[in-house]
C-alpha cells in the first residue's frame, strides 16, 4: 500500500465520488435518515456519514495530518457561507473519521498494511455507522456539543481522568457501567491514589488536561463533565 497508489483516488472530486457511494450504499443497508434531490445529504445522518467517512479515507489514503488540514481548508474556505453551527457539525464528523481511521489502524496492528484501501474503507464506513448508532456522531447542526472541546481531535473513554469522588458523585447508573472496566483499569494504575480536583485543575490550566463540560449527545444521553488527557496523535 504505497502512499503513491493512493494519492491518486485523492482528488477533491474522487473523495467526493467514494464518499457519496459509501453513503448511498450504507443508507440503503441501514436506513438512516437522508433527504432528497440535491438536499439529500445536507444536516442530517447522511451528511454526518459523509464528512466522517471523507476523512477516515483521506486518513487510510495518506494520514491524519493531511486529512485534517484538507478537512479543515473546505470547512473554513470552501464552506464560508455555512453557518457556524453547520461548520461545527462538519468539524465534529470529520474528525470523528480521523479517530475511526486511527482506530482501525491500531487495531490491525502489522495486518494493516495487507488490506486494500477499499477494504479498509469498508470496515471503516462500519464502524462509523456504528458510531453514529450510538449517538457519537453530530446528525443535526441544533446538537449544542461544541467542537471546541475537541482541541486534538476526540479522546477515547480509555483517556478519562477519574479523581476522589467523581466516580459515584457525578455518575449517574448508565455512566458508572460504561466506565466501570476503565475505572477499575485506572484505579489499578494509580494504585488506588486517586488525583486531587486542585491537581487536575491545574493539570488543566498547564495544558496537560481538558475538561469536558456537560452536553447531551444526539441520541438524548446525558454526559456528567469531567477531565481528559490531551492526547496528540
Amino acid at each position: 500500500m504505497d502512499i503513491k497508489n493512493r494519492l491518486p483516488a485523492l482528488t477533491k472530486a474522487g473523495v467526493s465520488e467514494k464518499a457519496l457511494k459509501q453513503t448511498y450504499k450504507y443508507q440503503k443497508i441501514y436506513g438512516f435518515n437522508m433527504g432528497t434531490g440535491e438536499h439529500g445529504t445536507h444536516n442530517n445522518d447522511a451528511d454526518a456519514f459523509k464528512h466522517a467517512f471523507m476523512q477516515a479515507y483521506a486518513t487510510i489514503c495518506v494520514n491524519r495530518a493531511w486529512a485534517k488540514f484538507g478537512g479543515d481548508i473546505h470547512e473554513f474556505v470552501e464552506g464560508f457561507g455555512d453557518s457556524l453551527d453547520e461548520r461545527n457539525m462538519d468539524l465534529w464528523n470529520n474528525s470523528i473519521g480521523r479517530e475511526v481511521a486511527h482506530d482501525l489502524k491500531s487495531f490491525l496492528g502489522n495486518k494493516y498494511n495487507s488490506y486494500s484501501i477499499d477494504e479498509l474503507s469498508n470496515m471503516a464506513s462500519d464502524m462509523i455507522v456504528d458510531k453514529m448508532r450510538n449517538g457519537e456522531l453530530i446528525t443535526n447542526p441544533d446538537d449544542k456539543r461544541n467542537f471546541k472541546n475537541m482541541l486534538y481531535d476526540r479522546l477515547q473513554d480509555k483517556d478519562r481522568i477519574f479523581y476522589e469522588g467523581e466516580y459515584w458523585d457525578a455518575m449517574d447508573e448508565d455512566e458508572r457501567k460504561r466506565f466501570s472496566e476503565h475505572y477499575a483499569n485506572y484505579k489499578s494504575r494509580v494504585k488506588g491514589k486517586f488525583p486531587t480536583k486542585a491537581e487536575l485543575i491545574t493539570k488543566t490550566l498547564i495544558g496537560d488536561y481538558i475538561y469536558v463540560h456537560n452536553y447531551t449527545r444526539g441520541d438524548g444521553t446525558k454526559v456528567s463533565g469531567y477531565y481528559r488527557r490531551r492526547v496528540i496523535y
